[in-house]
């Protein structure tokens, strides 16, 4: 469920982001390790590189910058900018474990096309 209090303009119409059960649980266990505040949350982000053209910018952050909106996910606090609100809106954010890798995967219908890697996508 997504809850905010109000869409900003800048927005795309029916923004949608989800964050699934394993995601929000490895959001709150990485809050919990730092003893972050209770307004800490992941921030979800889009820059410009990487080898396909955009990367995605995942991090713990202790509050929302000045132009994040925030969204209560699942239980987390995800805090997203306008910039990358086009790129991200109907992504859905899970976390994978296994014996190689653990990190949060992303299933975005925006990206048309990406690397082996997962973290950098482009759009059309």
């Amino acid at each position: 469920m997504m809850t905010t209090k109000a869409m900003p303009e800048t927005f795309p119409p029916g923004f949608l982001l989800t964050v699934t059960d394993k995601a929000a649980t490895q959001v709150a266990k990485a809050l919990g390790k730092f003893d972050l505040p209770e307004a800490a949350g992941l921030k979800i982000g889009v820059t410009e590189g990487g080898c396909s053209g955009l990367n995605y910018d995942v991090q713990v952050a202790e509050g929302p910058g000045d132009d994040d909106t925030v969204f209560v996910l699942n239980g987390a606090n995800v805090f997203v900018n306008a910039f990358s609100a086009p790129y991200v809106t109907g992504m859905t954010i899970d976390w994978i474990s296994s014996m190689q890798e653990s990190r949060f995967v992303f299933d975005n219908p925006n990206a048309t096309g990406g690397c082996g890697c997962g973290v950098s996508f482009t759009v059309e």
